[in-house]
């Protein structure tokens, strides 16, 4: 059913529904899709949180959050959540050092 084009509405290509889905919950889907990439990234991407607390400037907040960030980075290596991430940062690296013809290391564009 298309519902009919207001002056102060772009058309769009699809054919949109003009009410809300009942029985979704958009709101609830969201915070569980922001929690999933949350707990996600903080298994498989735990080096990068110890390096980012790290860059702080030194404090004690800082030194203590820098002690538990390298002791989760740990735990996460034992026990192999952290391979792929670690594999794919090896790549990247290896891609970037990557030299063609006769550029010198460091030369930008």
């Amino acid at each position: 059913m298309v519902h009919p084009v207001k002056e102060h509405e772009l058309l769009s290509p699809v054919d949109l529904p003009g009410e809300p889905i009942e029985g979704r919950h958009p709101l609830r889907w969201t915070a569980v899709t922001l929690a999933v990439a949350a707990l996600v990234l903080l298994f498989a991407n735990a080096a990068t949180l110890s390096a980012w607390v790290d860059e702080k400037p030194v404090s004690e907040t800082q030194q203590q959050l820098s002690v538990a960030a390298g002791s989760w980075a740990g735990v996460m290596d034992s026990i192999g959540v952290t391979a792929p991430r670690a594999k794919l940062h090896a790549l990247w690296k290896t891609l970037q050092a990557a030299r063609f013809g006769d550029e010198a290391p460091g030369d930008t564009v």
